[in-house]
């Protein structure tokens, strides 16, 4: 598994003539503990309990760079985005009741590969793709037992 590494941001930012500051770093110590994938408010909420002076804006700054250098990535969900520090090939469940979402790890999934997706669609360029399982999570499925 592939997860975002202070080192490598630390890295990239000196490479693009920008500074660690301490809310970046704090930004980044958050997302690499997050299991949860969680919305920007979620970090700007989090890094906040602990550096009260981080703005909106940084957060979201910080979170359009660590993608933009492939750092993080992307998950759609629910007509929100979510961030994920797993940048290795994987899928997602995501429980109907309670909205959790979890990675599930390629190799579980492997029957459907790349040259699969590129067959089926025909003449687009599909450079990945991820499937989404959708059900009750642990917790939840305890809970409507």
């Amino acid at each position: 598994m592939s997860r975002l590494q202070t080192q490598a941001v630390e890295t990239m930012v000196g490479e693009n003539g920008l500074k660690m500051t301490p809310q970046r770093r704090i930004i980044v110590e958050y997302l690499q503990s997050a299991v949860n994938h969680p919305t920007a408010d979620e970090v700007f909420n989090a890094v906040n309990e602990k550096f009260p002076m981080t703005s909106r804006a940084t957060v979201y700054n910080t979170l359009n760079w660590l993608k933009g250098n492939g750092l993080v990535c992307e998950v759609f969900e629910g007509g929100v985005v979510r961030y994920d520090p797993n940048t290795s090939n994987h899928h997602h469940f995501v429980c109907r009741k309670c909205g959790k979402v979890e990675d599930v790890g390629a190799e579980l999934v492997g029957a459907f590969q790349l040259e699969q997706a590129v067959s089926l669609l025909g003449s687009q360029k599909v450079e990945n793709f991820e499937i989404t399982i959708r059900g009750l999570c642990a917790a939840c499925h305890v809970i409507d037992s």
